[in-house]
């Protein structure tokens, strides 16, 4: 199968979820609520968060702009939960919110609603309304434009008493049904009546999901602080007639006339129209997918860094993360497997580094932040996906677990090998890193600290946690609604990192769905760098007479190339590349840094308790 498909088929069928709120609840004192809805879905028993809308202030029939869009499995149930807040500081924190109410449903319920799914808001226990929640639900049409706006209105209609107007812009797209969804929502420009809003651009998914004649509404609303929007006026159009169609003879529009259908009513034939729109800017812009970058010569090149902290458990023991079961893999293993077997093929030389941290090592049996797993301070690169499992394996012979938990170093040396790979437009590549870990990091400013600085270059961050942690601290990492902020005051320039527990994943016996949900953003975070330096694809390559093999991860069978010593004898050359029995126990007997006779009490370590 031809490597560059092989992520871009865990793309499936989306649907597009769009929200309004209607009747909430009032909350606030000396003014009205302002909500924003949060949706979950429900993986393994738990409900996960898939993402938040805008946060519309003093509303309590909102209409949000941004949208849920999520994979649509016709096989499963896929139960989802929208929950309403009350917003009252800038807090990621849902604590700190005042709650509206939730309703369960599932992503069936709204897709054969056809019009709209109305469900009544309660909070759980108690039975009275708290408000209703309207879902729409469309399948996303992939669309590889971009259309760039610069829109301003004249003589728009005043509506103040004591100013003029303060104007701001919606655009809604038409669905089958000729009912309007909200796609966007420029700023609000104070005491004007020829407002110039900020250029922007939008998806061409977004905008009319591929259909260049759908019908599209332009509504100009007056904000008012304390009370509801007033029209002022809306026009509607499609995209094809604001670009104009030359082989059809179609000039493109640059002017729509807003009407305000009570005001025209009311004036009859003296009514001209509320105010017109301009359109300076209205044009489509290709944007390159992931696969042309990588039928274009992409490499994707991997880099694993495995937690070797105490937290995980002495390993001689089957209560350990770290226990290698003769027949059954751990949860390190089972992340090395999944996702490295899926990246494996987009790079060519099959070299990638691999490290440890949290643990002594030897010689001088020092605790290190960073070490590479093959014991090669000069050269920590491994061959292959094969590879980086022996190289696990060998160093959890080598190493004695400690802590405490600390990404900062094995971020800088991960930016520092970025950076020694410079990318041009000729030589494209980009960086994965995947930290696979079992609790909460120790330096959580620090990390995010280099994680800013590594937004600017080409590399993305996918963390695994295993084991039973409480992981909650480690989403902050995941900014995907709240970018994250240096000590420097500097902001990440994009998203670069997911977060996914392993435990979700339990009950399946695939690695394929661990792997997509942790390499779901790495396509749309290749083309968004990409895109920030200018970079195009390059010409599609000749494919090569003879494909190279590509050395995948099969449970526990040695590669037979390592460019470091297995520790397997020659007699034992495929059996598990580690002792499986008493001698793995006699080993670690002498040097364990932590209690041995009933697994891990207390980190060897200083704690700040």
């Amino acid at each position: 199968r031809d490597p560059s498909e092989t992520m871009a088929s865990y793309a499936f069928s989306r649907v597009e979820l769009a929200v309004r709120c209607t009747g909430l609840v009032n909350l606030d004192r000396f003014s009205k609520s302002d909500p924003m809805c949060v949706l979950f879905s429900k993986k393994q028993g738990m409900w996960t968060e898939e993402g938040r809308t805008e946060v519309i202030r003093d509303n309590l029939n909102p209409k949000f702009a941004k949208t849920f869009v999520l994979p649509y499995h016709f096989e499963e149930e896929q139960p989802l939960k929208l929950g309403v807040y009350d917003v009252d500081s800038p807090s990621r924190d849902l604590k700190k919110h005042d709650f509206i109410g939730e309703a369960e449903f599932s992503m069936a319920s709204v897709v054969v609603a056809g019009k709209e799914f109305v469900m009544n808001l309660t909070r759980p226990g108690h039975s009275s309304v708290r408000g209703k929640a309207h879902l729409t639900a469309e399948e996303v049409e992939e669309s590889k434009s971009d259309v760039e706006f610069l829109i301003r209105g004249s003589n728009l209609d005043k509506k103040d008493f004591f100013g003029k107007s303060d104007p701001y812009l919606e655009i809604s797209r038409g669905r089958e049904d000729n009912s309007f969804i909200l796609v966007f929502r420029t700023e609000v420009l104070k005491n004007t009546l020829n407002p110039r809003w900020k250029p922007f651009t939008i998806s061409g998914q977004k905008l009319c999901n591929g259909d260049y004649d759908r019908p599209l509404k332009f509504t100009v609303w007056d904000w008012d602080k304390n009370d509801t929007p007033d029209l002022i006026g809306h026009a509607t159009s499609s995209l094809r007639a604001l670009l104009g169609d030359e082989k059809a003879g179609l000039d493109a529009v640059a002017a729509l006339e807003l009407i305000e259908p009570a005001i025209r009513a009311k004036k009859g034939r003296k009514y001209k129209n509320s105010g017109v729109l301009q359109f300076l800017k209205c044009k489509t812009i290709v944007v390159p997918t992931f696969m042309d970058f990588v039928r274009g010569g992409c490499a994707m090149s991997l880099m694993v860094a495995i937690d070797f902290t105490a937290s995980n458990g002495d390993p001689r023991l089957p209560s350990s993360l770290h226990y290698c079961h003769p027949y059954q893999p751990n949860e390190y293993v089972q992340a090395i497997q999944s996702v490295g077997n899926v990246l494996a093929p987009y790079d060519a030389d099959q070299r990638f580094p691999a490290w440890g941290f949290g643990a002594k090592v030897p010689p001088a049996h020092r605790v290190s932040h960073c070490f590479p797993l093959n014991c090669n301070p000069n050269s920590p690169e491994v061959y292959g996906a094969q590879g980086i499992m022996d190289a696990y394996l060998y160093s959890l012979g080598q190493v004695q677990l400690h802590g405490p938990t600390i990404f900062s170093q094995i971020l800088s040396s991960a930016v520092h090998h970025v950076r020694s790979n410079i990318v041009t437009q000729r030589n494209q590549q980009y960086h994965i890193l995947l930290i696979i870990t079992d609790g909460v990091i120790n330096d959580m400013q620090d990390a995010i600290d280099r994680i800013v600085e590594a937004s600017d270059i080409p590399l993305s961050i996918v963390i695994v946690g295993v084991g039973g942690a409480d992981f909650k601290m480690m989403h902050r990492l995941d900014a995907d609604d709240d970018p994250l902020r240096s000590r420097s005051g500097k902001v990440m320039s994009r998203d670069i990192v997911q977060f996914v527990p392993l435990r979700e994943f339990k009950s399946q016996t695939s690695a394929f769905s661990l792997a997509r949900e942790v390499l779901a953003e790495i396509p749309d975070q290749v083309t968004s760098f990409m895109k920030s330096k200018g970079f195009t694809p390059n010409p599609p390559r000749q494919a090569p007479s003879q494909q190279q093999p590509v050395s995948s991860a099969p449970p526990y069978q040695p590669s037979g190339y390592a460019p470091y010593p297995t520790a397997t004898p020659q007699h034992l050359q495929g059996q598990p590349p580690y002792p499986t029995s008493a001698p793995y126990a006699t080993a670690f007997a002498a040097s364990a840094p932590y209690p041995t006779a009933s697994g891990p009490s207390a980190p060897p370590y200083p704690t700040g308790q």
